[in-house]
């Protein structure tokens, strides 16, 4: 079961509702539905994804079980469902979103806080706050994805990215396990990371040989101390952003016995 750091759980569902918010006026700020937004989806695409996310974690609480034998499997599912997915207006679509989070956040308020519930991969088991945690980070980096492909800003705040990489990333990551580890990058590598957020708490991520865990107990011995900005952070964890500027603006700082392996943190993790 992936544990989770002591979390505000009424933040993150406040979270969930105004990130949710920001979406649907994007959305409905109009805009070319067609236009790029990520990967192969434009941006009419990638805002069904969102609904179907979204409706997904609602499933989860419900208890509806795991639809999936392996995560990498996850992407070709999002495929198929976006693929069959009629509504392309964006204010057709923000209204699926809306509806979307209100079911979501309905079911939340009904369910028991220390419920632990089957997640979407098989044999993974997870507790409430991790879906909420979940839903909070798809409508922030899809939200920016979305904005970006408009020409619209979209900050992040520092608090909601501590709640995505707190709430959900770290913990995902450490049900996970080795899966999630580039077994070429990390050939014959033993190490831990210390990854300090601002803001936020400390998180410890072990790679040995391969396998991974992650956790907020300090290990005997941390190799690398990295202090980082968590918006920052984040958006290098998905993607989003390369990490040499983040280093060169000092959002992303290492330290410690062998500072050098921040520089390949992110390498050694695969994105799904």
């Amino acid at each position: 079961m992936a544990t989770v750091s002591d979390l505000d759980g009424a933040a993150a569902r406040a979270a969930v509702l105004s990130q949710a918010a920001r979406v649907t006026t994007l959305l409905r700020a109009g805009g070319d539905p067609g236009r790029p937004a990520l990967g192969d989806w434009d941006v009419a695409d990638l805002a069904a994804h969102v609904s179907h996310s979204l409706d997904g974690f609602t499933a989860a609480v419900r208890g509806a079980g795991a639809v999936l034998d392996d995560v990498w499997d996850l992407s070709t599912l999002s495929g198929v469902l976006v693929a069959g997915e009629s509504t392309r207006t964006l204010a057709g679509l923000a209204d699926r979103i809306e509806a979307s989070v209100a079911a979501f956040t309905t079911t939340i308020d009904a369910a028991d806080e220390g419920a632990v519930l089957p997640w979407l991969v098989k044999g993974v088991d997870v507790p409430l706050t991790l879906l909420v945690c979940e839903a909070l980070n798809e409508l922030v980096v899809h939200g920016r994805d979305l904005a970006h492909a408009c020409g619209a800003p979209w900050p992040i705040e520092r608090a909601h990215a501590v709640l995505v990489l707190e709430g959900f990333l770290f913990p995902s990551l450490d049900a996970l396990g080795r899966t999630m580890v580039d077994q070429q990058a990390a050939a014959g590598l033993r190490a831990c990371f210390e990854v300090h957020l601002r803001g936020g708490g400390s998180t410890f991520v072990c790679f040995d040989e391969g396998d991974l865990a992650i956790g907020r107990e300090r290990p005997e011995t941390v190799d690398c101390h990295l202090w980082v900005d968590p918006v920052a952070f984040l958006l290098v964890s998905w993607g989003r952003v390369s990490q040499w500027p983040a280093i060169g603006r000092g959002q992303l700082l290492a330290w410690g016995r062998r500072p050098w392996l921040g520089l390949k943190l992110r390498a050694l993790l695969r994105n799904p």
